[in-house]
């Protein structure tokens, strides 16, 4: 089965980097991720400027021309990753914690406050991926869980 998605790309052309964030339904749902990963950093830009490219695309340009998002329509075979989850048990957050050595500013997806898990699950368009990192308090990735 395929379907018509819509990735999330940030890029930056100092260095030539091109992360992928998620990949979603809908260009809307995409922009939404978006601005979700700018909340839980904190980040407000009012004036971000959306531009479609030739391709079409759509740019979002946020600071400055040399780091952006950009959305691409892209077809895929299978189901786009699951956004539900469930909360692991109070005895295997502790063995996770325990198995990565994290102190009391660091913690796994299962202890933060349901907005935080939420806004990442929204910022990144899969539940095993947003579980898939080690987190400050505040829903800050710090690194990925290798």
């Amino acid at each position: 089965m395929t379907q018509t998605v819509y990735t999330n790309y940030w890029i930056s052309r100092i260095g030539d980097v091109r992360k992928q964030h998620g990949s979603y339904k809908s260009e809307e749902e995409a922009i939404e991720g978006i601005k979700a990963w700018w909340e839980l950093h904190k980040e407000k830009y009012p004036n971000a400027e959306h531009k479609r490219t030739n391709s079409g695309a759509l740019e979002i340009i946020y600071h400055d021309e040399n780091s952006f998002y950009r959305i691409e329509k892209r077809v895929i075979d299978g189901k786009l990753p699951s956004k539900s989850y469930s909360l692991r048990k109070p005895g295997e957050i502790e063995s996770a914690r325990s198995r990565l050595l994290l102190d009391k500013e660091l913690c796994v997806f299962d202890e933060l406050a349901e907005p935080f898990r939420d806004r990442l699950i929204t910022a990144m368009g899969d539940s095993k991926k947003a579980r898939s990192f080690i987190y400050d308090r505040e829903g800050r990735p710090v690194k990925e869980i290798v």
